[in-house]
């Protein structure tokens, strides 16, 4: 099991240096990076890769906090009135982000600069597991996610800061290994000539089930001194346990497009072939 780590905010004037905005700044300058080297090696302007990562990106924060307050916690609204929709930096819902990451893309790429939405998207798809890793590392080093005792061997003891709690699931660190093992997989795959898509394929496959299960292994047990807000449910689900059914039927619609192009692709192949013998 690991030990439970804790990181102070730091003070740099009237700047807070918290790791997670630490690490969720770090991810989105890799994923940057990564997004705009896989542009240009796919022969895309450069300009439209940074610009629509950052219209993404920013979108996919601002729907993020709206799921967060809207879905997961209205009762802030009752407590804080309208601050609580704008003070977007107070909590942070993953499937409002990547609901706003697709308005986001849509807009940019169908809108703003008209472009080969698919061609684009796919590029932005790759880099963000990468990214991933350091934003859910960052959910790990705050703890935001505790989950349900356990005796797991990636579980955190949490007795030393937190009595009483004991040894636990934490599902920002379990998100953030399987971000690595899914960064993994795409950096093995990123020689594979697919069609635009098959990366956003991909995620959905790879990320909705697994974190489909893992919303199971929530906190719901209630500990003297360690407040618990009960997750909201919808018909037994959590709303990202929603999301992720969403999720996969998007997937499972990119696939057979995919699929399809793929099926075209080789039925023209053959043609060719045939022509030119």
């Amino acid at each position: 099991m690991f030990p439970y780590i804790h990181i102070p905010v730091y003070h740099l004037g009237p700047i807070d240096l918290d790791p997670w905005g630490l690490l969720v700044i770090s991810g989105f300058v890799l994923g940057l990076e990564i997004a705009r080297a896989r542009g240009l090696a796919k022969g895309l302007d450069v300009r439209d890769i940074v610009d629509g990562v950052t219209v993404t990106v920013l979108s996919g924060f601002v729907f993020g906090h709206l799921v967060h307050v809207l879905a997961y916690h209205p009762e802030m609204i009752d407590q804080q009135g309208f601050a609580a929709i704008y003070r977007i930096w107070a909590g942070f819902s993953s499937f409002g982000g990547f609901l706003g990451a697709v308005i986001g893309s849509v807009l940019f790429y169908k809108v703003i600069r008209k472009r080969d939405y698919w061609a684009h998207a796919d590029v932005v798809m790759y880099a963000f597991p990468f990214a991933w890793i350091f934003g859910r590392g960052g959910c790990a080093l705050v703890h935001d996610h505790i989950g349900r005792p356990t005796d797991f061997f990636l579980a955190v003891n949490f007795d030393n800061m937190m009595p009483g709690m004991g040894v636990r699931h934490d599902l920002g660190l379990y998100e953030c290994f399987y971000s690595m093992f899914i960064s993994a997989v795409f950096f093995a795959l990123r020689k594979k000539q697919w069609p635009a898509g098959a990366f956003l394929a991909l995620w959905c496959f790879l990320y909705a089930p697994v974190r489909f299960c893992l919303d199971f292994l929530r906190r719901v047990d209630q500990i003297p001194g360690v407040p618990l807000t009960p997750d909201v449910r919808w018909a037994g689900l959590t709303p990202a346990q929603w999301g992720c059914l969403v999720m996969f039927g998007a997937g499972t619609a990119i696939f057979l497009r995919v699929r399809g192009q793929m099926a075209r692709a080789a039925a023209v192949g053959k043609v060719e072939a045939g022509g030119a013998s």
